[in-house]
């Protein structure tokens, strides 16, 4: 998942208080542990940093191919530091069609998650 995300990059969802959405899409980001750091325009950080101030939980979605070959759902608590979206991963859900959609991955552990996907998706690596 580290790869697509970094590879891809992602679309972002941020929402006021209230629920009304705002996506932003990034190109690059870097993913250490459990955190995702994404450098933002000016233009990027304007649209997002009410939203942030108001509400910090924020959905994130591999791009490109991404969206199709790599169909999970990231959500957490995320944070404006300068030119930079910081978010601390907490969920992971799959957003593949079927009986499988929406399902939290999170809190399955490595080895049933890895066995779950094997059995569900065979498809092409991600990028490297």
């Amino acid at each position: 998942m580290k790869n697509w995300l970094e590879g891809l990059g992602a679309h972002i969802a941020t929402a006021t208080k209230n629920g009304f959405p705002t996506v932003i899409v990034t190109y690059s980001c870097q993913v250490t542990d459990n955190v995702v750091k994404f450098p933002l325009t000016e233009a990027q950080v304007k649209q997002i940093q009410d939203n942030i101030a108001q509400n910090p939980w924020v959905a994130i979605a591999p791009g490109q191919l991404g969206a199709v070959r790599a169909p999970y759902q990231f959500k957490g608590q995320g944070r404006l530091e300068g030119q930079n979206l910081v978010v601390e991963v907490s969920e992971i859900y799959c957003t593949k069609p079927g009986p499988e959609a929406a399902r939290r991955m999170d809190t399955m552990g490595y080895e049933k998650m890895k066995a779950f996907e094997e059995s569900r998706w065979k498809d092409l690596e991600p990028p490297k």
